[in-house]
């Protein structure tokens, strides 16, 4: 009996690395030898694809966006939980194309392709690409980036904000450790903790900018209300941290309106 129940629920795997054969599920898509406890992936490669040896590696940082605890996930993985908390962990990228209203929390990546209308609860993604509308507001735990046409009717908070070149970007509202403009960029406030760069053929046009430091390069260009002065760096760059340090700035006014 136990032979038949293998033969039609299981399959028999051979170790690469010592020769040992065990049963494994069918449906299983890899293992650990339980010999020499080597990984072994049971996904049929691909003709021209050269068999690993190795394990796959945690080698992406994630921090935790509930109790801030980091930690090292597989780059493949499409979820985990916090080692601190235990919360689950989004790790999905998304493409946004066409319009769209569904809820983008991730510690993934994230789209906004050309031409694409968003317009939900506020984003959240390790980086953000914007190159569509997107009306809500836009938060990047390492970086946000207009690669095109990009109008973002909130406010924007990441440690380095980009906008490229020959990018048309406009938002409410800029927070960042470092602004980096070699397109066009329109917003009502900046609070650049560590500075700001306007590339050659860059233009900037802000109602109100802080920041302790601005570089003009070549042909750039900028109109606004400028304030040079220290401002106080977050112990720690985070989301949270750079938002708090932003409202003590400027505590007589909204920063963001939202």
């Amino acid at each position: 009996m136990i032979a038949e129940k293998n033969r039609f629920s299981q399959k028999e795997v051979r170790c690469p690395h010592c020769g040992h054969q065990q049963w494994e599920s069918r449906t299983a898509l890899s293992t650990f030898c339980r010999k020499c406890q080597q990984y072994l992936s049971l996904v049929p490669k691909r003709r021209n694809e050269l068999p690993s040896k190795s394990r796959p590696v945690r080698d992406r940082f994630v921090r935790c966006p509930f109790c801030g605890a980091g930690q090292f996930v597989y780059s493949a993985a499409l979820s985990s939980g916090c080692i601190a908390c235990g919360m689950g962990l989004n790790l999905v990228s998304y493409q946004v194309r066409g319009k769209s209203g569904d809820r983008l929390k991730t510690l993934g990546d994230i789209d906004f392709h050309p031409r694409c209308e968003y317009h939900g609860p506020r984003v959240e993604a390790r980086q953000v690409r914007i190159s569509g509308r997107v009306d809500a507001e836009v938060c990047g735990s390492e970086r946000v980036q207009f690669r095109k046409e990009g109008d973002v009717e909130g406010g924007v908070v990441a440690p380095d904000v980009e906008v490229y070149p020959r990018a048309n970007a406009s938002s409410a509202a800029i927070v960042a450790c470092a602004l980096w403009v070699a397109g066009h960029l329109e917003t009502d406030r900046i609070v650049a903790l560590r500075g700001l760069e306007v590339a050659d053929g860059g233009s900037l046009r802000a109602g109100r900018i802080l920041t302790p430091r601005i570089q003009m390069m070549g042909h750039a260009s900028l109109l606004g209300k400028v304030e040079i002065r220290p401002l106080p760096q977050p112990p720690e760059v985070s989301l949270p941290a750079l938002e708090e340090i932003a409202r003590r700035i400027v505590p007589e006014e909204p920063l963001f309106g939202w």
